[in-house]
């Protein structure tokens, strides 16, 4: 198959959860068919990797985002894009470069699949060339309106709250009526979002592709003897990240440590705001900012936090975690959408005292510890590893062609 794949970010180098997913399944995809990758770049600098992904791609296109667009340019734009029905993020996503990429690239050459990720980026189907004869597919890593609904209620700027408010009242009403519109298929990353989508629109018929790890990189790793630390893993600028540290140490945290006074927090993760760096000033707590591999981490820490509130999808780092034999306590947000049995894979807890009193049980019990981080490797083995999620995408690229076995 020779398939062009749009990306709103360069998938690498994988630094964060899009970027993974997006990584992994574009080299296992590249073994088989011709992928052509076509992304928008935050800057020019990344063009230092692009020889990491022509080793796989045929060929490699590239618009850099322009960070400082006139603002009453901006305005109209957005404007234009409401006035369109639009949320104002698809605004914000669209660049005149990329819509003159995008109709060079599908003239210059046919295409069996057109795989586009994340719903901003969708309008972009509209300058396809004509004579294209491709199925479009487009993938969705949570439910625009759900996520957004989630994200209000942990913010507390004005000026952000508008905006959220804003995005999360067009896109409940644009989303579903036009991927119909547009798409052949519909991929999200969880029976969860699977649901909110078909009740949104129920001539959607989504396919679910979910997260996964690579279960032969990510080796189960030896217990670390005497560890109390607990590892809290995100992109530190995301606000259910943001969120979710802050709620541990500021409410969980204190718990933990009046029963294990040892305890530290280990926040890991690109792009810290402000008030996450802040809590360094805390001997009990490390920020990293962004590291080159996160393995060293987890081979230091006793277990994972997933303490978010707010978001969508699945979480990469929940699979990362259990690849890697470490424990996870997680909100039921945060492992929403995973195949997961509450005892058996990790401990789910959602109030600042479940969360605390499940904390203390994995820093204190290695038994309970080992347990858990068994189950937890032989599902991601069996259901979440990038090989199987790789040929189950493949399988719907072969399926929209009406060739399955392709």
């Amino acid at each position: 198959m020779r398939i062009l794949l749009v990306t709103s970010s360069l998938p690498y180098p994988p630094t964060t959860g899009v970027k993974v997913r997006v990584w992994n399944l574009l080299k296992r995809v590249a073994k088989q068919h011709e992928v052509v990758l076509l992304s928008l770049l935050d800057s020019a600098d990344e063009t230092q990797f692009l020889s990491s992904l022509q080793q796989y791609c045929t060929r490699v296109e590239t618009v850099v985002k322009r960070r400082r667009r006139p603002r009453g340019r901006l305005l109209l734009r957005l404007l234009h894009t409401m006035l369109e029905g639009q949320p104002p993020r698809n605004g914000i996503a669209q660049y005149e470069e990329m819509t003159r990429k995008v109709q060079e690239v599908t003239r210059s050459q046919s295409f069996d699949i057109v795989h586009i990720e994340q719903s901003q980026m969708a309008p972009y189907v509209e300058f396809m060339a004509d004579a294209n004869n491709a199925a479009y597919l487009i993938t969705l890593y949570d439910i625009g309106a759900t996520q957004y609904e989630r994200i209000l209620s942990i913010q507390s700027s004005i000026q952000s709250r508008f905006w959220t408010r804003l995005d999360g009242f067009f896109l409940r009403r644009w989303e579903p009526t036009y991927l119909a519109r547009h798409f052949d298929k519909c991929v999200v990353v969880s029976p969860v979002d699977r649901d909110l989508l078909r009740r949104a629109n129920p001539t959607l018929d989504p396919v679910i592709i979910p997260n996964g790890v690579d279960t032969a990189q990510y080796e189960l790793l030896p217990e670390c003897p005497g560890s109390k630390e607990i590892l809290f893993v995100g992109k530190m600028n995301y606000p259910p990240n943001v969120d979710g540290a802050l709620f541990f140490y500021r409410e969980v945290f204190p718990l933990v440590q009046e029963q294990v006074p040892q305890a530290h927090l280990l926040i890991v993760g690109t792009s810290p705001v402000p008030e996450i760096r802040a809590l360094a000033a805390d001997p009990a707590v490390e920020v990293t900012g962004q590291v080159e591999d996160i393995v060293p981490y987890y081979r230091r820490a006793c277990l994972s936090a997933v303490s978010v509130r707010a978001g969508g999808g699945t979480r990469l780092k929940i699979l990362e975690s259990m690849a890697l034999g470490r424990p996870v306590v997680s909100t039921t947000i945060g492992c929403e959408g995973l195949e997961v049995v509450e005892g058996e894979h990790l401990l789910i807890a959602d109030s600042p005292e479940q969360f605390a009193e499940k904390t203390v049980r994995l820093l204190t019990d290695q038994r309970l510890r080992q347990d858990i981080s068994t189950g937890a490797r032989k599902l991601v083995e069996t259901y979440y590893d990038w090989n199987e999620v790789a040929e189950r995408l493949m399988r719907v690229y072969g399926e929209m062609l009406g060739q399955p076995d392709l």
